[in-house]
């Protein structure tokens, strides 16, 4: 049976080691997470919800970076949290940052065509903490 001090003494470590890696997560960010949308039927949605889809994600929660590749032939609707919704055109790149990210929708916009396996990539991250990030955080 362990004894007090070092009940103590762990709980101390768990703290020390828990701030390290919350200082590391402000310097370096998070490490990508890619999401391949499946193939969308017309008007149809595609949704993940983050921390289940990718449960190393849980610990940079919330995500604050998401790019998605539309390589496909419709037009998308990127859908953020299930209230935010962008445009993301054919053979376009749309790049959204500074938002928490709990969710993610993607949206085929065609009315007839369904949108093609491995042509839409979402990339998601938590991005580091600049001098920029933060002044504007405290300004």
């Amino acid at each position: 049976m362990p004894s007090i001090f070092e009940i103590a003494n762990f709980k101390r470590d768990y703290r020390k080691i828990w701030l390290t890696r919350e200082e590391r997560i402000k310097k370096e960010g998070s490490e990508y997470f890619s999401w391949e949308v499946p193939a969308t039927a017309a008007a149809a949605m595609s949704t993940i919800e983050i921390a289940r889809q990718f449960p190393a994600a849980k610990k940079y929660e919330p995500l604050d970076w998401v790019e998605v590749s539309n390589n496909a032939t419709v037009d998308l609707t990127l859908i953020i949290n299930g209230a935010e919704t962008l445009p993301v055109l054919t053979g376009t790149i749309r790049t959204v940052e500074g938002k928490a990210l709990w969710q993610i929708g993607i949206r085929n916009d065609d009315a007839a065509a369904a949108s093609t396996l491995h042509k839409i990539k979402v990339s998601l991250r938590r991005q580091p903490l600049t001098i920029d990030r933060w002044a504007q955080r405290r300004g």
